[in-house]
């Protein structure tokens, strides 16, 4: 794991992407201090790694305007509303199925309220993950979702889709499916919008 991190680091750089290592959730939180100025709008997409390293509770505390998606006052249209103004904000902090050796971030969307604006946007992006999401190459991280983050997660929203039950893709057509959206991020131009912060530890899906 350690070789496979040390890569995926220098590759993101070939690939005009920073990124950064913490050992623990109290560096990275000391870390966003740092980075997320008071005032600035922040939004977030749905992920079990930030919920796990504190960083939705974390937001509540800032002095920013934060664009809550999981505020329980939200209907279904105050929640398009808000994943509309994630477009304009100056940070969006998500997280990433899986990130290969070669410096490539994956993602499987819904509905794309998540990988859209890491595509496109937001001032800044932020993308959290512990190193059980770094893989090899493209057959693995295609192989990390189909068998792994996709299955769990639609257990996880009570999805009725036959990997919510056998933990694997079928390449379904159930109208309550997750995997919608298959993004592949392999560079960019402005080298300071998107930014990868891995935690040294075994997080999310």
């Amino acid at each position: 794991m350690a070789t496979l991190l040390e890569d995926a680091v220098k590759s993101l750089k070939r690939n005009c992407i920073s990124s950064v290592i913490f050992e623990s959730e109290e560096n990275l939180l000391d870390y966003l201090d740092t980075l997320i100025d008071d005032g600035v709008t922040v939004g977030v997409g749905d992920s079990i790694t930030l919920e796990a390293l504190g960083v939705y509770d974390y937001l509540k505390k800032r002095d920013i305007t934060y664009y809550n998606k999981y505020d329980e006052a939200l209907g279904k249209e105050d929640k398009k509303e808000l994943y509309l103004k994630n477009f304009q904000a100056d940070y969006f902090l998500s997280s990433a199925n899986a990130i290969s050796s070669d410096g490539k971030i994956y993602n499987m969307d819904g509905n794309g309220s998540r990988v859209a604006p890491i595509i496109y946007g937001p001032k800044k992006v932020l993308i959290i993950c512990g190193v059980n999401k770094i893989v090899k190459d493209e057959k693995d991280a295609v192989e990390r979702i189909r068998a792994h983050a996709a299955p769990l997660d639609a257990k996880r929203l009570a999805k009725k889709t036959p990997c919510a039950v056998t933990g694997h893709c079928a390449d379904c057509k159930s109208k309550d499916k997750i995997c919608n959206y298959f993004t592949v991020i392999q560079g960019q131009f402005d080298e300071t919008r998107i930014r990868v912060i891995f935690v040294n530890k075994e997080l999310g899906y």
